[in-house]
């Protein structure tokens, strides 16, 4: 049996011909996602890894980089291409963007896609960094990438990020220094983002620290507008809460209307505090607390980092940049809830 797998063998482990496998490599979008699912699982079954760099040895460069983003519906990715794309256009280049829906399954047919455009090298915010097969591809092709807003613990991948364990860290840390003991996280599911689990971790590390046993946990989807049914029990009921830290600003304002939904004023019931910083915040009533990313930044980094590694810089860079607390009015001292 040869030790490397070929498109023929993934054939036969998916039961589908070589021609469909082909497509799905070279031209996902053009396939249904059930085939793409199964000839993706037949090719991680077999470890199988399409030839992408023998095709980009017979190109030039396009001056061209591809971005895949979770999503454009949240601000913080929005703002965060806009800083790769301003940095883009003062270097001459083009870039081509994609978003995973917050779908690990999709990541890989969207990398596909923006290799098949071409690109130079990609900027990338992944549902898990660290065990991921866009990366082990990456790697074993030799394509220049830089992680975004991800934080893998390889020292030999480039990522630019703010340290999301901190982040949430100091938010319960100041809800913790005005009284408050009874308090939850709000999350994005830890399957579709590593920074939501990693600030999940800095949430629990602040309430050790502090001595409070009780930690509680909510997730949902990415995107969920509406948490007056999620956040019932803790709003009212024997594990009642006094403050939510949520993983993203857009949780927050969710959770801040599931509040006033349940009667509950913020901050004057429940303290609400929010990770990410996107300028909505700052307009709504009261103005959100959030643990604030120099999220343009970030992006313009990214793209720095990344025209390094085009032109053959051997080190990839990491960087962490700094983060700080808003002076929003969505949290405030512990007042015992008075009984209705």
């Amino acid at each position: 049996m040869s030790s490397k797998p070929t498109m023929r063998d993934v054939a036969r482990k998916s039961g589908l011909s070589i021609a469909t496998v082909s497509r799905v490599i070279n031209f996902p979008d053009e396939v249904p996602a059930e085939t793409a699912k199964i000839v993706t699982a037949a090719m991680a079954y077999l470890n199988y890894r399409p030839n992408i760099n023998g095709r980009r040895l017979k190109m030039t460069q396009t001056s061209t980089i591809g971005v895949l983003v979770p999503t454009l519906a949240n601000p913080v990715f929005a703002t965060s291409v806009q800083g790769i794309e301003q940095e883009a256009h003062a270097s001459g280049l083009t870039v081509i963007l994609t978003s995973s829906e917050y779908d690990p399954e999709r990541e890989m047919g969207a990398v596909s896609t923006l290799l098949n455009n071409r690109v130079d090298g990609l900027i990338l915010t992944l549902a898990n960094a660290d065990n991921n097969p866009v990366v082990d591809l990456l790697l074993a092709e030799k394509i220049p990438f830089v992680l975004l807003f991800n934080q893998p613990s390889r020292a030999d991948i480039a990522a630019i990020s703010v340290d999301n364990a901190q982040s949430a860290y100091d938010m319960a840390t100041a809800m913790i220094a005005k009284g408050h003991r009874s308090l939850a996280m709000v999350a994005g599911q830890f399957e579709s983002s590593d920074r939501s689990r990693q600030r999940y971790d800095g949430f629990c590390r602040a309430l050790d620290v502090a001595g409070i046993a009780q930690k509680h946990l909510v997730e949902v989807r990415f995107g969920e507008t509406d948490l007056v049914a999620p956040l019932a029990d803790l709003l009212h009921g024997p594990h009642e809460v006094t403050s939510l830290v949520c993983s993203t600003d857009m949780l927050a304002i969710a959770a801040i209307s599931a509040c006033r939904s349940h009667g509950l004023s913020v901050p004057d019931d429940v303290s609400v505090g929010g990770i990410d910083g996107i300028s909505v915040g700052g307009l709504i009533t009261p103005k959100l607390c959030s643990a604030v990313q120099p999220t343009q930044e970030m992006g313009q980094q990214a793209l720095a980092f990344l025209r390094g590694l085009i032109k053959g810089q051997a080190n990839p860079q990491s960087l962490l940049l700094p983060h700080h607390l808003s002076d929003g009015e969505s949290i405030g001292p512990f007042r015992r809830r008075s009984s209705t």
